[in-house]
Formats: C-alpha cells, structure tokens, sequence
C-alpha cells in the first residue's frame, strides 16, 4: 500500500500496512473460557525497535470513525481496514507497520527521535462481542499505551459514560506502580459534534459527564493527571462516501471538519508522551517483554484478575537487563574475536591488546547503557553483573594471547641457546673455559633481549631457561671438568636470584596491567552511569513537566471557571432585577440561592486546586529526595569501592618492595658467600700445589733409590753371569785339556805298537 489515500499536506504521509498485533479466539465449549493470542510476526517487528516507544491506542465504538482517525494519524484516508457492514470489521488490536519516526524535543532542548505504534483497536460496544473480552480489551490499552484515543459520539451518551467510568474505577483491574506515570495521556473525541462549538470543549464534556455520571467525572480527573478534549463535526459528505471514507477525496469533505481534524492530530503529536517503565523510557524488546506477560497473565483467569503493574515491570526489568547484557558481551567477544583474528596476528604486546579491549567494550557498554533500564540501584548492579561476565570472556582472550606469547618467546630463546649455548656443550665443540661458558650465556641473553616481545612472559620465559636450562648447562660443564664445583654453586645461586626478580618484575608488570585496565572500565563505567542517570532524571523532569503543566492548566481553567461563573451571576443578577419588576418577595430568595451555590462551586474548586496542588508539591518533594539519597548512597559506595582499592594496591606495593628486598639481599648474601668460598678455594689451591710440588720430590727421590737399586741388582747380575762364564771357560778348558791329553795317549800307544 505504498501509493495511499493522502489526507491533506498538513499531516504527514506514513508508509507502510496495517499488521494484527493480537486478536481473541473465543471457546465455545460451556466451561472454557476464550484467549488472547499474540501473532509473532508483529512481534519480531516490535523487538528491532532500539528508540523510545510512544505508543497511542485508538479505542471506542465500532462504526464510528475510530479505525479512520487511526489512518489519519498516518496522514492518509486508507490503510487499517474501515467496512461498510453494520458488523464491526476490527477484530483484535492491529498496529501500523512500521512504526514511524517522530522527532520531539526534552526539557533540556535535546532533540529525541520517538518511535510511535499506532493500535487500531476492536469496537467495544459490538453486540457480538464477548463481555469478557471487551473488558480486557480496554484494560489491556490502557495499560499499552501512552496515549489513549477514545473516539465517541459527540453529544455524550449513558453507553459511552459507561465505559468511561470502566475507566475510573480501575482498582479493581490494575494495582499501579508508586512512582512514575503509568496510565496513558487521555484524549477525548467528540465525533459529528454537531452543536455550536463551546468555548472549552473539555469543560463542556466534564459539565455533561457530571451531570450523567458524577462517579465518572470525579474518577477522570483524579486518575488522568492531564487529558484533553477535541470536537469534530460532521465531514460534511454524502453518506455513499460515508461508507467508503477510504476512498474519499479531501477536497470533497467539509473545510471546518478538516481544519478540527488536522488541529487534533498536530496537538496530539505536540504533546505525545513517551511510555515509561518508572523512570526509564519503553523500547522494543521491554514492550514485547511486558505485552506478552499482560497477555499471559490474562490468559491464566476468565475474569479480569488484578493486574499488578509494579510485578510486570520488575519482570521487565530483569528481562531487559539479561537481554543487555547477553548483547553487550555477545558485541565484546564478536569485536574481541574479529579483531584478533582478522585485524591483528597474535601474539600482539598487551598495550596492543589492551586498547583494542578498551575499544571494545566501549561499544559493548554503549549497547549496554542504551538499552538497560531499572531504578540507579538496580542498573548498578546489572553494571556489576555485566563487569563480571567481560572480565570471565576477557579472561580467555587474555590466555590466547599470552599463551600466544609464550610460545613466540620460547622459540625465541630455543633458537638463540642453540646458536650461543647449545653448540658449545657439544664433545667437539665444547667451551674452553668458564669464561668462554660465561660470555655465551651473556650473547644469548642480549640476543634474546633484542628479538623477544617484551611482556611478563618473556620475563618468564628467561626466568625459566635460568632456572632450568642454565642449571643443566652448568652441571654439564661441572662433570667434564671445565667448572668446580664451587663456582657451578655459585653460578645457580645467582641465577636463582635472578630468576626471582625477573618473575617478580613479572608479577609487578601484570599487576599493573590489571589495575589500569580496571581504572579505565570504571572510569568508562562511571562516565556512562552518569549519563543514564542524567537521562533518567531528564525523564523524571519530562514527567513532572506534565504535572506541571497539568497544574497550570488546572488554574486557567478554573480562572475560566471562575470567569463563566461570574458571567452566569452577572446574568442571574439581571435575571432577577427583571424578575424584581414582577415579583419583589422573590428577589432576594433568588439571589441568595445563586449567590449561595456559586460559592459553594467556588470553595469546591479551591478546595479540589489546593488539594491536587498540595499533593504535587508533596509527590514532587519526595521524588527529589529519594533521587538526592539514592545519590548519596551511590557516591559513599564508590568513595568506599575506592578506597578499598587504594588499600589494596598500597599493600600490593608494599609487598612487592619487601620481596624485592629479600631477593635483593638473598643474591647479596650468595655473592658474598661466593667470594668467601673462592678466597677458600684459593687457599685451597695453593696447600694443593704444594703438596703436589712435594709429592713431585718424593716421586723423584723414590724413582732415583729404585733406578740405585736396580742397578746395582743388575751389576750383580751380571758380575754373576760373568763368574759363571768364566767357571764354564774353565770347565770348557780342562775338558779340551783332557781331550788332547787322551789324544796325545792315543798316538802314543799306536806308535809304540807300529
């Protein structure tokens, strides 16, 4: 329906279509009892709205304009469906899709943009109707809406009275909340007013309404703090057109009537309330939240049990507040992961990473903030509620990157101890010296230094390769003899000294991290919180506006009461001056009964103005000092969260000065110690070089005593040898002696014989 029926220029033209809200499916069994059934595609509709919600209810009598005047708040003749039939055509509560855009302005001169729902409503007067749910249904607009639009026939009626004093008498419906403005703006329309125009429309109504009902009129002034009353009269057309108004042409439709419609829905829209939920202004997700609980808790009895306002907007409340926050850290961990994972590479340094958390909950907080509502002490603790539930999703994106940094400086430091460390524990390369072992651990440690990321876990990654690493580095260069034990004990002393302070410097580069990160949310979270709270106390001044003016309207009026009333004595007065000509004895009578009841209608209403007044001054009193103690209360609480927090970062600091201390004063003592142990093992050295020197001696003494005894065990030896040569030389001798002895017999004999 994009093309429409324009009214008039006047009024500006709405696009969009009529959509079914909710609608009532009666039971026909004999005990059951009809229900009310909300149509989810509305629904989702309502719950993208993000803006405060103004909400008007056009209500009254079917067949009398109520679903054209609703069309015409659009600026247009068509669009919520108008029939023809003597039967009503309405059924249920249907809304304008979309809801527009309103511009107002506050208090404070800020311009606000108001989202505004439009309810055509069913006719409450149809004869088919169940009674039930024509209760119901007047109950339930009210309770909707901020504006509540009761269209009726001009010249006012017993039936329509009735419905109003449903209106008045709304204890036995709805228990209403103790502070703030819950029931609607009420607007009155005279339809085909046909008599001449009175010169307050809202007397005139108020004058025939207590004539009828008394009840009534007293019931609309006491629960209705501002209302107002506007008359239309005939449009002037043939009744052909009368039936089909969603066809008709402005032109062909009488200027007087024009002109009193476009007067009525420019003053509306002047003067449109926002729907409140105390001091809090109603927004999409809060008003699905709060119909669907209405409509449940209507659901549960045949009868219009009591509606308790207060209970459905602490359900409200509490649901909001779970909907902020799942929002707000669903944004959080949404902008946390994006950013770390597409944005950035980890590892990233922690100031990095800790603007880029800032960032983020920004945004999550002004989600959080734009969408919360509830009383300060309850934001409060949704705030808290919210704090905790980041600091739990913070905490597993913090993991990520430490271990993320971790890991990068650990590669770090493995890379550089085989580079500078590693390769001289090797059989072939293996360091020279202690000195030459030194001088690597310091190129390693400077190389790391250069190349790492610096963070606390860099600190702990050095401190580890110290505690560890270098141990077995040092045990290594003990056992193959290149380090003493001595000094290998001193070499671990030192590191282990070192190994404190760094993970100390760690602990302290941490904490500080954590405090200023925590600094910064609560002074974001402060900043923000005053804000809600200036934007609930600029709602709280809207609403006492309206009081305001209220009462001031109240004084006009009763200044034209007072003045009519002097009018009407003025006129009673020449009445019986001419009634005096006729009748003397009865001038008098006359006279003091007008005078008598023209003071009694005056001392009523300075009674009613000095009553309504007194409770004003008296509701305006009280809300002023519970918002300067609720203040107080929040401010001593923050002066006390903040001095608990300077107690612990003093104690903090303190122990972090007495553990630098010790550790100080623990690596003095080692080296010390160290130095003491070394003058002892120079001593030491030198007993052993003597010693050695006089073993050496005794060596060379014994070495010379056994070469002197071998020797002379050889001479003697040989001097034996050389005798038993010599005694084997003489037994050789005598054995040839012999020999030629006996030969020489030989010859002999043979000679003799020859």
């Amino acid at each position: 329906m994009s093309a429409g029926n324009r009214f008039s220029r006047e009024i500006e033209f709405r696009e969009g279509a009529p959509i079914q809200l909710l609608q009532y499916v009666e039971d026909n069994s004999k005990d059951g009892f009809g229900k009310i059934s909300i149509n989810p595609a509305a629904l989702n509709i309502l719950r993208t709205i993000r803006e405060p919600l103004a909400i008007i209810s056009v209500v009254g009598s079917y067949r009398r304009g109520k679903s054209w005047f609703a069309n015409v708040l659009h600026g247009r003749h068509d669009g919520f469906d108008l029939g023809a039939k003597v039967e009503g055509c309405t059924r249920g509560i249907y809304m304008w899709s979309p809801p527009f855009t309103l511009e107002g302005k506050q208090l404070d001169g800020k311009i606000i943009q108001k989202r505004v729902i439009v309810l055509d409503n069913e006719g409450n007067d149809d004869p088919n109707q169940d009674q039930n749910w024509a209760t119901k249904l007047f109950i339930l607009c009210l309770a909707l809406s901020s504006t509540f639009i009761y269209n009726i026939n001009g010249i006012v009626g017993r039936d329509d009275i009735g419905k109003l004093y449903l209106m008045t008498d709304l204890s036995k419906f709805i228990q209403e909340p103790e502070e703030g403005d819950f029931l609607p703006r009420l607007v009155i329309l005279l339809r085909d007013f046909t008599l001449e125009n009175p010169e307050s429309f809202k007397g005139y109504f108020l004058e025939k309404l207590n004539k009828v009902s008394p009840e009534a009129a007293k019931g609309i002034k006491k629960f209705f703090y501002d209302f107002d009353v506007y008359g239309l009269p005939h449009p002037g057309c043939k009744r052909k057109m009368l039936q089909h108004m969603e066809d008709a042409d402005t032109e062909e439709l009488e200027e007087e009537f024009v002109d009193e419609v476009e007067n009525a829905v420019k003053s509306i829209y002047s003067q449109l309330p926002l729907k409140y939920i105390g001091s809090s202004t109603m927004k999409g997700s809060a008003f699905v939240k709060f119909l669907n609980d209405i409509v449940e808790r209507m659901n549960k009895s045949e009868t219009s049990s009591l509606l308790s306002i207060p209970s459905e907007y602490e359900s409200i409340i509490q649901f909001v507040a779970q909907e902020a926050i799942k929002e707000a850290v669903g944004i959080y961990q949404k902008q946390m992961n994006h950013t770390l994972n597409e944005k950035v590479k980890l590892p990233i340094l922690w100031d990095e990473f800790t603007e880029i958390h800032n960032n983020c909950i920004s945004e999550a907080n002004k989600i959080f903030f734009e969408k919360i509502i509830g009383s300060p002490t309850q934001i409060e603790n949704f705030v808290e509620v919210l704090s905790e539930t980041i600091s739990k999703s913070k905490e597993e994106f913090t993991k990520k990157n430490s271990d993320e940094l971790t890991t990068y400086n650990e590669n770090i430091a493995n890379d550089n101890w085989e580079r500078y460390v590693k390769i001289g524990l090797n059989q072939e390369t293996l360091f020279e010296s202690n000195d030459e072992f030194q001088k690597a651990l310091k190129a390693f440690e400077s190389a790391y230094e250069k190349s790492m990321m610096k963070s606390p876990e860099a600190a702990k990654v050095i401190a580890s390769y110290m505690q560890n690493q270098y141990s077995d580095a040092i045990d290594y260069m003990t056992q193959l003899g290149r380090m003493n034990a001595e000094l290998a004990k001193a070499m671990k002393a030192k590191e282990e000294a070192e190994t404190l302070q760094l993970e100390a410097l760690a602990r302290e580069e941490e904490f500080r991290r954590e405090i200023e990160a925590q600094k910064h949310e609560r002074e974001e979270s402060e900043r923000n919180f005053k804000m809600k709270m200036e934007e609930l106390q600029a709602n709280i001044d809207q609403q006492n506006k309206s009081h305001e003016e209220m009462k001031e309207r109240l004084i006009k009026e009763r200044d034209i009461a007072e003045e009519k009333y002097n009018q009407k004595l003025e006129q009673l007065h020449n009445e019986m001056l001419e009634q005096q000509k006729l009748n003397e004895e009865n001038k008098e009578k006359l006279l003091a009964q007008q005078q008598a009841k023209f003071e009694q209608i005056q001392r009523e209403a300075e009674e009613t103005n000095r009553k309504r007044t007194e409770e004003l001054k008296e509701q305006l009193r009280q809300n002023k000092e519970q918002a300067i103690e609720k203040q107080n209360e929040l401010f001593q609480k923050q002066v006390s969260e903040q001095e608990e927090n300077r107690k612990i970062t003093d104690e903090l600091k303190e122990q972090l000065r007495q553990n630098k201390e010790q550790a100080i004063e623990k690596q003095n003592e080692f080296l010390q110690r160290q130095v003491s142990e070394q003058e002892a093992n120079r001593v030491r050295t030198e007993e052993l070089r003597e010693r050695l020197r006089q073993s050496k001696d005794q060596a060379i003494e014994k070495q010379n005593e056994l070469f002197q005894r071998q020797l002379s065990e050889q001479i003697a030896a040989n001097e034996r040898q050389h005798s038993q040569m010599l005694e084997q030389m003489r037994r050789d001798n005598e054995s040839l002696r012999s020999a030629i002895n006996n030969s020489n017999r030989d010859r002999g004999s043979r000679c003799v014989i020859s």
